[in-house]
This record gives C-alpha cells, structure tokens and sequence, in this order.
C-alpha cells in the first residue's frame, strides 16, 4: 500500500548555517537512496517552492499565498510503499531531522483510484 509523507518545515530548519543545512541535506539525500534501494520508496516525491509563490482558491476568489496562521508549511512529499500505516510510521521516523525539531512529517494513506 502507499503511504504520503507531508515534509512541513519547521522554523528551526530556518536557524541552520550554510554549514548545517548542507550536511543536513547530504543527510536527506542518504535517506532516499537507503529507501529507494530497499523499495520503501515509491516516488521519491518533489521539494516544493517557498509558500510565498503559492495561490489560494476558494470558490471563485483567488489571493496570493496560503496566508494561514501556521509556523510549518508543507515543503515537500515523498511516496512510501508498505505493508501498514504502522511500518510507513516507522520509516518516516528515520527522515533526517525530525528527532531535531527541523521538520514535522503526516503520513497519510494514498486512495488509489480504478484506471479511467
């Protein structure tokens, strides 16, 4: 079954030094090939741009940005592939830098839809 991870930035991932957020990301980047290696990884997802460029819809009206009073924001997803919520959980649990504070993770179960 899939599984969506919800990458939502923290304000503390915002504090690293150049520095940090690199190896940080040297990290990230392990993670993915760990998890796509042993077929955990059933999309690897995208990095989303800054919530500053993104556009809001509600009924007809259109305005600039999510404008929410939230300090995390969605900032990327990946697709997982496993057997129970619980082992997605747990995978999820590993992503570098949530035991920091830097990111908080939903994991979410995908409705897969029929073929049209």
């Amino acid at each position: 079954m899939k599984y969506v991870l919800l990458i939502m930035n923290t304000p503390l991932a915002g504090t690293l030094s150049p520095d940090e957020f690199s190896a940080w990301n040297g990290e990230i980047f392990a993670w993915y090939d760990k998890y796509t290696s042993n077929g955990k990884l059933a999309d690897s997802g995208h990095q989303l741009d800054d919530v500053s460029t993104a556009k809001t819809i509600r009924g007809t009206t259109v305005t600039d940005g999510p404008f929410i009073e939230a300090k995390e924001v969605v900032g990327g997803y990946s697709v997982l592939e496993a057997d129970t919520i619980e082992e997605a959980v747990e995978i999820a649990k590993t992503w570098p830098g949530v035991d920091r504070g830097l990111i908080t993770l939903e994991v979410r179960p995908v409705v897969e839809q029929p073929a049209m």
